[in-house]
């Protein structure tokens, strides 16, 4: 493997949240690789819009600058020491929260950086980073034969998890309130429902359970009790696994019946471990459970085999200069569920 540290600092740009209610872009120079990282030329980036807007909030009335993202995919321009498995050249998607963020060079460590197969865009690939979470959120929920699931919220995780879920042969309904959401779910082959009241159904699965994975923002005490009920009704386990960032009050009665549930937070083990990131120490997933590294990979693979379709997710993809018009877009949640930011390489 070719090893190469430039020490040269680059101008780049990168995406600050802070001291106002939309991003700014600002200049400055990306550093070389240090132990277990690469710098990377990106291609693109990715938005988190349920993330990155409430860190928008939360640093909108500060003076403290923070940057903003954690997808990127591009090509790598050094390699640090102790990084292997990469060369200058490669392609690769690459995560890491104030590491992966949106500008033209980003420096991340290798255990949060996969290669991209050939012929797999760059555009697609970056979606692997969220897809990763969505990975992790399935892993969680410990699905078994037979189970059935409801995915409400057809965001950018919600359509993930549920295209990973029906891949896996599990009949998989996407709940939303939105109409041009549920479309973007319909034309993945998803079953789709409008509103967050779970479609009355007799047909419970003969032997398997329900689970629920509630991809929401805001509150959603109500919609907890109704994915409760929803769950309870077939023989099998029911589970409810949050995924998003929400706040519900649960009432812990018999009325709940037997219900596990289960929060699926970040990409797997490993994921904001500096040491392990950097190839200094490891960690040991849990039975059935991941490493983000080993998570960013299955995530590739179902880009792949087809099983996650980018392209059918109907993203925009806009120049960096176009980012406060992008996030103030996302506030309103139009039909598209992200934007990927394009910095004109390939």
């Amino acid at each position: 493997m070719t090893s190469v540290v430039n020490a040269v600092h680059l101008p780049s740009r990168r995406l600050l949240a802070g001291g106002l209610p939309l991003p700014r872009v600002e200049e400055w120079r990306a550093g070389p690789p240090g132990v277990g990282e690469l710098r990377i030329r990106a291609a693109h980036s990715l938005v988190s819009p349920g993330t990155e807007l409430h860190y928008l909030d939360r640093f909108a009335d500060t003076a403290q600058d923070f940057p903003l993202g954690y997808c990127s995919a591009g090509v790598v321009e050094a390699v640090g020491p102790d990084a292997p498995g990469f060369a200058v050249g490669d392609r690769v998607t690459a995560m890491g929260w104030g590491e992966a963020t949106h500008g033209d060079v980003v420096v991340v460590p290798y255990r949060l950086c996969r290669p991209v197969p050939d012929g797999m865009e760059l555009a697609d690939a970056v979606v692997a980073n969220l897809a990763a979470t969505a990975v992790h959120a399935v892993d969680r929920a410990g699905l078994g034969p037979g189970d059935e699931c409801a995915v409400v919220g057809a965001g950018m995780v919600g359509l993930l998890v549920a295209q990973i879920t029906a891949a896996r042969g599990h009949r998989t309904t996407v709940l939303d309130l939105r109409p041009d959401r549920t479309r973007t779910a319909a034309a993945l082959g998803l079953d789709t429902h409008i509103g967050r009241d779970f479609p009355a159904d007799p047909e419970a699965p003969a032997t398997g359970g329900r689970c629920v994975f509630l991809c929401v923002t805001g509150e959603a005490g109500d919609t907890v009790a109704a994915a409760a009920r929803w769950a309870d009704h077939a023989p099998g386990r029911a589970r409810l696994v949050g995924v998003g960032r929400f706040a519900a009050r649960v009432d812990f009665s018999v009325e709940l019946g037997n219900l596990d549930i289960r929060y699926a937070a970040r990409c797997g083990a490993g994921y904001r471990d500096p040491s392990y990131a950097r190839g200094l120490s490891e960690v040991t997933a849990p039975e059935g459970e991941g490493t983000v590294t080993e998570n960013l990979g299955r995530a590739l693979d179902l880009i792949a085999t087809g099983a996650i379709r980018p392209d059918l997710l109907a993203l925009p993809r806009l120049p960096l200069e176009r980012a406060a018009e992008a996030y103030a877009a996302l506030r309103r949640r139009p039909a598209y569920p992200a934007v990927i930011f394009d910095y004109g390489q390939r």
